[in-house]
């Protein structure tokens, strides 16, 4: 499975993009794997997308797991405590 690139920025004008991305994948029942390593921002507004999509696809038995995450986007995860949103990369 081919990581789907996280762009440098993920702020509030990512967020709808990124959440029809992932929406899209969930619903075709699709696995997610995502490339965190050129992240440089992770807002608040993404932050949140990626934790559903995370926590929806797990419901749904897919795996979700974000390889080589930046360090800008280990960072922030562990600032609010979502680290498991990383534990598989």
């Amino acid at each position: 499975m081919t990581p789907h690139p996280l762009p440098a920025r993920l702020d509030t004008a990512a967020a709808p993009a990124l959440a029809t991305v992932l929406s899209a994948r969930i619903a075709a029942g699709e696995p997610i794997a995502l490339d965190g390593s050129a992240v440089e921002m992770l807002g608040q507004a993404c932050l949140q997308v990626l934790a559903s999509a995370c926590r929806t696809a797990e419901a749904r038995g897919l795996t979700f797991v974000v390889r080589g995450p930046s360090h800008a986007l280990s960072e922030m995860c562990t600032l609010v405590g979502f680290d498991r949103l990383l534990a598989a990369a």
